[in-house]
């Protein structure tokens, strides 16, 4: 027994297995992966073996549907039924148990698409995963195909070596509908009453356990609260909870749903504090009125985190997916006593993102991701140390700096301002960005742990470097784009990464020009300190910049806070002294008053003295990393820097 963390790492018993320790890698789906295969490829078995190694008990993949299995072009999808099929499935699941894990697989609540024109779903009028309001109420012929089809599924995973399910029943997906009063609205035995409701999905659970034979444990996720007005309560949700507890072995106490409101409450993210969602596993537990194990799920950053949630009573079970993502480390340097070496999410959703909306799998902390299955296999050993100078100490140049530093090389990096942080100094200053400024200081810490050379307040010119270095990395950043429009200059304004840490300076009413994803942060920080804040914009909408979900969680916010006023189709015309005039969508000149006037309209590379470096500099070896080739994000920073410190 682990005597610092004797209840995360204390094995448990059930349905007859014994687990190792109370952590769970949550599930992704890796579309991004995808290729059309019908089966798990190389580098999504890659991905899940790594989580295996993380050391958690239990790693569930994401995920399988009974029925509508082919390539749509877009998605992951994995065939249980076709024989050779079950080859790559089997060998997934053996490769996560070579690790001493559980190899568990998510069930997903999607109902067939095929069997006739229209979405099918709990009721007539419901929307599908954020679809609009289209779905067709599914019959109870057809409720019984997709019950039957989903126990085959789950009789041929336990075929292939799987040990668990994860019935996903939560979040207002298709079959979670059933669930919830807001979308059953079916006047048969399947609608009406709480048993009514559930009534289905404990008829699903009943047959995979049969078609299984009870020999794989069965863990339930479902929404304890959906937060919308006439949906499933804290109080409805442990209704629910202990109607199907009889039916399953573990419920995983999640909430929500998936909508672009609700989206980053399911995942918390950066304005939801740590781990926000623990409370609703908390509450079932001290109900009283459950039996069976409880999850927890919900941006744990840390094995001590987890440790004393169990240890308080919240949970038996912590499940964890982003951290993970950002260090699949985390757990061993936690038993290790390193957790000042555990790379933190910053809470970014790009690993969702990225995987659904794009074509690669990525993480703004972890450039390994998305190349699990040759990673360090691109790269040679260096063939001689060498001596590198790093222009810049912000996130790109200390990500840089450590990765040389590792590959046994001799960094030295050169910074003009009195400390590292560069870009990221201003989430300091904004108690949103918590998780962005725990990785700012983890880059500083890093540095320091390695004590590589640092020359602050020293602004390096191509003639410091010749003869003294055999590579250069530039990051020396951007700078904020001025707009050629009269009066927009530090006369009559300030520049947005200028407000952090100079709030008090400011007065009641501000105007941001410029709505990307910068702009609308500072207004939102702003507003949130009780500023009347305006953003004038010149595109339809806000924060057109940011990641898709990032970029819905800061509309909804900016859009509930009382204190903010959006004017879009706004063109900036020009700045007086406490006065904006732009043009509006109509062609008319609006002229709005402030007490301080906020420039927001993007960041510009530093081009011309990155490539002074390149031009004036006798080094052999050079690579332009960060901003300084393009503003952009901390993703493209972390990513560039471990590449061109890895190539050297």
């Amino acid at each position: 027994m682990n005597k610092q963390f004797p209840n995360v790492l204390a094995p448990i018993r059930v349905n007859g297995k014994l687990y190792k320790n109370r952590l769970i890698v949550a599930p992704i789906t890796p579309h991004s992966a995808s290729n059309g295969e019908l089966y798990p490829n190389e580098e999504q078995m890659s991905y899940f073996e790594q989580r295996a190694k993380t050391g958690a008990a239990i790693v569930y993949c994401g995920g399988v549907k009974a029925v509508d299995v082919f390539d749509d072009g877009e998605h992951c999808t994995w065939d249980t039924v076709a024989f050779n099929h079950k080859n790559a499935l089997s060998q997934l699941a053996d490769r996560i148990h070579a690790h001493g894990a559980m190899a568990g697989m998510e069930v997903m609540g999607l109902f067939p698409m095929s069997l006739r024109p229209g979405p099918i779903s709990c009721s007539d009028g419901n929307w599908i995963m954020q679809s609009p309001p289209i779905g067709i109420e599914m019959t109870q012929d057809e409720m019984k195909f997709y019950k039957e089809k989903t126990a085959e599924m789950c009789a041929n995973l336990l075929i292939c070596g799987f040990d668990n399910l994860l019935f996903h029943f939560g979040h207002n997906i298709p079959v979670a509908q059933f669930l919830s009063p807001l979308t059953n609205h079916r006047t048969d035995e399947y609608g009406g009453s709480t048993e009514n409701r559930c009534r289905f999905l404990v008829e699903i659970l009943d047959a995979c356990r049969e078609a299984t034979k009870g020999r794989m444990t069965m863990e339930v996720r479902m929404s304890a609260t959906e937060f919308e007005a006439g949906g499933i309560t804290l109080e409805e949700g442990l209704n629910i909870a202990e109607i199907l507890q009889d039916h399953c072995d573990v419920i995983q106490a999640s909430c929500g749903m998936v909508t672009k409101k609700y989206m980053t409450w399911t995942h918390p993210c950066q304005h939801m504090g740590y781990h926000p969602n623990v409370r609703f596993a908390e509450a079932f537990k001290n109900s009283g009125r459950l039996h069976v194990p409880v999850t927890t799920v919900g941006g744990f950053e840390s094995l001590q985190a987890a440790e004393d949630a169990i240890a308080a009573g919240k949970c038996d079970f912590v499940a964890l997916t982003r951290q993970l993502i950002a260090d699949p480390d985390t757990i061993w340097k936690g038993i290790e006593g390193r957790q000042d070496d555990v790379v933190p999410c910053i809470k970014c959703m790009r690993c969702h993102d990225s995987d659904c909306y794009e074509h690669l799998f990525r993480c703004s902390v972890n450039p390994h991701v998305g190349h699990e299955a040759f990673g360090r296999k691109m790269f040679e050993a260096p063939k001689k140390e060498k001596m590198v100078a790093i222009i810049g100490g912000g996130p790109a140049g200390m990500k840089a700096a450590l990765v040389c530093k590792e590959r046994g090389h001799h960094p030295t990096i050169f910074e003009k301002s009195d400390s590292l942080g560069g870009a990221l100094k201003f989430s300091s200053y904004v108690d949103f960005k918590y998780a962005l400024c725990s990785y700012k200081d983890y880059l500083i810490h890093q540095v320091e742990k390695e004590h590589i050379d640092v020359k602050l307040n020293t602004e390096a010119t191509p003639e410091m470097l010749n003869g003294k270095f055999d590579a250069v990395i530039i990051a020396v950043g951007a700078e904020p784009l001025m707009l050629p429009v009269p009066g927009y200059d530090l006369d009559h304004g300030r520049v947005a990464t200028d407000v952090y840490g100079h709030e008090n300076e400011l007065g009641d009413t501000v105007v941001i020009i410029g709505g990307g994803q910068v702009g609308c942060e500072t207004a939102l920080h702003l507003a949130d300190l009780g500023k009347k804040v305006s953003i004038i914009e010149m595109q339809s909408s806000l924060c057109p910049d940011a990641s898709t979900t990032c970029g819905d969680e800061i509309r909804i916010l900016l859009d509930e806070n009382e204190n903010f006023t959006a004017i879009c189709n706004a063109k900036c015309k020009e700045v007086g002294n406490g006065t904006v005039t732009y043009t509006d969508a109509e062609g008319k000149d609006v002229t709005v008053t402030a007490d301080n006037i906020v420039f927001a309209a993007g960041m510009r590379a530093k081009t011309a003295l990155a490539d002074s470096f390149v031009t004036g500099c006798d080094v052999p070896e050079w690579r332009e990393i960060g901003d300084c080739v393009r503003a952009r994000t901390v993703e493209q920073a972390t990513y560039e820097a471990y590449y061109a410190a890895m190539d050297l």
